[in-house]
């Protein structure tokens, strides 16, 4: 996967707390400093009453950036993220512990795949799902899946969707990074030939995992209109060009 997987991006949006407009975006990426970190939601009141009663943080943060960019087609979806609504899940295990009755609804948002099953409810969109769970390269890996969907079928576009937030309390000491509570969805297609294009590349190699979450550099690159972006993961070493 050297040579690299070209692809176009059509449309992108991301949510973080205090980042919710395209020019608070626009000063965060002038700075070299990590993503704020806060306890705020974004504004989801245009989704059904129903549907917000049942989304965590997670959910209302994942599903915000997925409405914001208007998806007009019905694509395919990637969903990954890290640890998924774990502060979900450890409420649920908090009642098994005290023996109290489990939610049916708590449990059924709890697993990976639920907030791309909310996605599909709120835009009527019945494409295919893939939900992804890969550590500190899950962002990595959902961009590998998402590209492979876009390689099967060319002419359909493919809405990736990364959502994560820091654990809670209890499993602080498993934390493997510092991440940040963030969504990215990024609506990829076909390139086209003499358009804007990227390429993203794998090297399998023993490398040194650079620190943080690849996600707040990712951003930062679509943000600035960088050529390269680059980070190494457990694996190996992660990068995306970026081709006039």
């Amino acid at each position: 996967m050297e040579a690299g997987i070209p692809f176009a991006v059509q449309r992108w949006s991301a949510w973080a707390p205090s980042l919710d407009s395209p020019e608070a975006w626009r000063l965060w990426a002038d700075d070299d400093v990590g993503l704020p970190v806060e306890e705020a939601t974004p504004d989801v009141r245009d989704l059904p009453a129903g549907l917000r009663r049942r989304l965590s943080r997670l959910g209302k943060v994942a599903l915000r950036v997925a409405m914001d960019v208007e998806v007009e087609e019905a694509p395919r979806v990637v969903f990954s993220s890290r640890n998924g609504n774990v502060t979900q899940m450890l409420s649920l295990l908090k009642s098994l512990a005290v023996e109290e009755p489990i939610s049916p609804t708590g449990f059924g948002m709890s697993v990976h795949n639920s907030l791309a099953g909310m996605l599909s409810i709120v835009s009527k969109n019945r494409a295919a799902q893939t939900a992804i769970a890969a550590g500190e390269e899950s962002l990595c890996l959902g961009l590998i899946e998402a590209l492979t969907c876009l390689k099967e079928d060319p002419i359909s576009p493919v809405l990736l969707l990364h959502a994560d937030e820091t654990l809670p309390d209890f499993y602080s000491p498993f934390q493997d990074a510092d991440v940040p509570v963030c969504a990215l969805a990024l609506l990829i297609s076909k390139a086209k030939d003499g358009g804007e294009a990227y390429s993203l590349g794998f090297s399998g190699t023993e490398t040194r995992p650079a620190p943080g979450d690849p996600l707040t550099s990712f951003i930062r690159f679509l943000l600035r209109g960088e050529t390269d972006w680059n980070w190494s993961g457990p694996e190996g070493d992660w990068s995306c060009r970026r081709h006039a």
